[in-house]
């Protein structure tokens, strides 16, 4: 935790309600960031938590600890709204801190969920209508070195349904409690004037929610700590996901360190041995038996590490925790990578890129104000300096080098994974008898044909048979490709057979 922005928060707490936004990972989350605001002197905020938390004895302790309830819609009924918008008013008058989990539920993934703006609609209505004069933000990212929730995850990203919350749970929670879980790393982003973000934003009143609930989701990404588990779990699924030595995984892990610190992105400090870092977290993941070990008998070779298919989703959840960081390179690198071209030009790269950045726009937060040829450029300027690509004698044209050949795999398996998904998608949906089947069945379409092709070797990835997956595959698909299609005299199975073909080719990688 970092004390000295924490100091700041403090100050800044002067200036108006203090407005906490964390990501969610954890039903311990508000405990934890409560835990560390009080140690730290500061005012306890009021939690807006879930209605299924509601339940005795849960609801009466979360209750008097600072917690009010709310539903998961604010749509129905009129009166439900009409009080609770009162009382969020009420608290904003008298100057209570309070904290909103702005992605409405727990990240099953790792990945920060794209923002849900009921909530902040109605804070940024009251601020308004005048019931404070500003409103001070503080988005807030919390990482955990290993996740309670992880088997329930698990389950319910292979297709399980979410259970409800009870008492039984609670009670069972004790014998989770007493296990070692490591570190969690909490970090603040500085805060922020409500006000100022108004002055300086150029969004149309009926974007500036939107707008804004992007900019806070962002704002956590960009404190989020890589930590030594989210790095050695993304070379592992990027570079080894058949087996490594500790010699190649170690030098996949300093490659990718190299990157961060180019980035200048936050790292644990124990990052700073990499070797160490590497070994001790290897350690770990032996002792969780994600990962195994194979030894030779005879001690001549060097022990061979490897990952089997149903752990491979366990590291999955760590690594989406930082898959933010790299994915503008992993497009570059798939397209890179796809094909069989010698060499690929500019516009063909920022083709690809802008395709795959709207066919996964529910799976990352893409900036729509960037210029995308700009950020394109910017990644195969480091992808040249890294000699993975070389400038073709051909202006704007690019050739993989010997080393890219080698090391851009690696980056490319990053957006794999979810390639694969949206393909498998695009092939259940582009059958005509299940064009008309509702969401559920589809899903279930989905798992079933997404295990075939896994057991056949067509698809990789394990993770690509991602429930969360499937569900953000349809909405996409149904939405963008198949209700707004551009050639509206196009059949849908057409549509959908042309962007199956494209995933493909895509997701393979060159081969």
């Amino acid at each position: 935790m970092d004390s000295s922005v924490l100091g700041m928060v403090k100050e800044w707490a002067r200036k108006g309600p203090l407005i906490f936004i964390p990501s969610h990972k954890s039903h311990i989350d508000y405990l934890l960031l409560n835990y560390v605001l009080h140690e730290s002197h500061m005012h306890i905020p009021r939690v807006a938590a879930g209605k299924n938390l509601a339940f005795w004895p849960v609801g009466y302790i979360f209750r008097k600890a600072g917690a009010f309830f709310i539903r998961r819609s604010f749509r129905q009924p009129r009166l439900y709204l009409e009080v609770f918008n009162r009382y969020i008013k009420a608290l904003l008058e008298e100057g209570h801190p309070i904290e909103v989990y702005i992605e409405g539920g727990r990240s099953r993934n790792g990945k920060l969920v794209l923002p849900k703006t009921g909530f902040l609609s109605i804070l940024l209505k009251a601020h308004a209508e005048g019931f404070c004069k500003d409103l001070v933000f503080v988005p807030t990212s919390m990482v955990y070195d290993r996740i309670m929730e992880e088997k329930s995850y698990r389950k319910e990203i292979e297709g399980g349904e979410k259970e409800q919350e009870k008492l039984r749970h609670i009670l069972g929670a004790r014998r989770l409690l007493k296990r070692k879980y490591g570190k969690v790393y909490i970090r603040f982003s500085p805060p922020f004037s409500l006000n100022e973000y108004l002055q300086q934003t150029k969004a149309s009143p009926q974007e500036v929610t939107r707008r804004f609930a992007y900019h806070l989701v962002k704002a956590i990404n960009d404190v989020t700590l890589v930590t030594p588990l989210t790095l050695v779990a993304t070379a592992i699924l990027g570079a080894h996901r058949r087996g490594f030595l500790y010699t190649e995984l170690l030098e996949t892990v300093e490659i990718l360190i190299r990157f961060l610190n180019v980035h200048a992105i936050p790292m644990a400090a124990s990052l700073g041995d990499s070797n160490r870092a590497t070994q001790e977290t290897l350690s770990l993941l032996l002792t969780w038996k994600i990962v195994e070990a194979l030894e030779d008998v005879d001690q001549e070779e060097e022990t061979f590490y490897f990952v089997e298919d149903d752990k491979k989703i366990e590291l999955e959840y760590y690594k989406n925790n930082i898959i933010h960081f790299f994915i503008p390179h992993a497009l570059v690198a798939t397209s890179l990578l796809a094909g069989r071209e010698a060499e690929k030009k500019l516009d063909t790269i920022l083709a690809d890129h802008t395709f795959m950045k709207h066919l996964l726009k529910t799976e990352f937060l893409f900036d729509d104000e960037e210029n995308e040829e700009q950020k394109v450029r910017s990644v195969l300027d480091y992808f040249l300096q890294a000699s993975f690509v070389s400038a073709s004698q051909e202006e704007d044209a690019f050739k993989l080098t010997r080393m890219g050949f080698d090391r851009l795999p690696a980056w490319a398996s990053l957006t794999k994974t979810f390639l694969e998904s949206y393909w498998i998608a695009t092939k259940a949906m582009g059958q005509q008898k299940n064009l008309a089947l509702k969401d559920e069945a589809l899903l279930k379409k989905m798992t079933y044909l997404g295990r075939r092709f896994h057991k056949l070797g067509v698809v990789d990835h394990i993770g690509a048979l991602s429930k969360l997956n499937f569900t953000n595959a349809v909405a996409v698909i149904q939405r963008d490709f198949l209700r707004r299609r551009p050639h509206k005299e196009q059949e849908p199975l057409e549509v959908l057979s042309q962007l199956s073909q494209r995933i493909y080719e895509l997701s393979r990688h060159g081969q």
